[in-house]
């Protein structure tokens, strides 16, 4: 652009600081309402579930056991998420970590028998001389082409194996990682095949 004068006059653009709050505010508003990330929930006393998106869970395995066997201890990540959503389920009976899982051993005077639990006959050792307890694990896999899959275990250390194993597409461009689109879906699923368990 030029002036009357032959200069060269350079565009001014003028930034309405209305519109970039209200963007601001827009993109704060689509971030908070897609879904919380590891908010610990209750299960709905109607439906018994917790409150997820419909979302495709995969079940990649699932072994029937003895329901009384497995609701008496399960062992989770150590972590308060993992422990109150463990016990939210409402099955089983006591929820501890590995850290606590190791602290009970020591103070119970096991260590000869059970020195380690960090590997499948550590734990097989612990399920045998401490008492039959399962293990709640996630996972996190990308598959090639495919994309990412996040997916809940349960190991039973008496039969060295998983009993349970499912997945879900992590949509990570839409939903990203949330619990109402990932771990609330993921959680619904082993609630069903926990109450399959006779």
């Amino acid at each position: 652009m030029t002036t009357d004068k032959g200069q060269t006059k350079k565009p001014t653009m003028k930034v309405n600081r209305q519109f970039i709050l209200a963007l601001i505010v827009l993109i704060a508003t689509i971030i908070t309402s897609c879904g919380t990330f590891e908010k610990v929930t209750t299960l709905n006393p109607t439906t018994g579930r917790f409150p997820a998106k419909n979302k495709t869970v995969v079940t990649l395995k699932k072994t029937s056991v003895n329901a009384d066997t497995l609701k008496t201890l399960i062992i989770v990540p150590n972590t308060p998420y993992w422990i109150e959503m463990s016990k939210n389920m409402k099955y089983f009976k006591e929820v501890m970590t590995f850290a606590e899982l190791q602290k009970d051993i020591i103070s119970k005077g096991l260590t000869d028998k059970i020195p380690t639990i960090s590997d499948r006959i550590g734990l097989n050792n612990a399920y045998k001389y401490y008492r039959p307890f399962v293990i709640l694990n996630m996972t996190k896999e990308q598959k090639t082409g495919k994309g990412w899959y996040a997916g809940l275990t349960l190991y039973d250390p008496k039969k060295a194996d998983y009993i349970y194993q499912n997945e879900i597409y992590l949509n990570l461009m839409w939903d990203g990682w949330t619990d109402q689109g990932t771990m609330y879906p993921l959680f619904n699923s082993l609630l069903d095949y926990l109450n399959e368990q006779k």
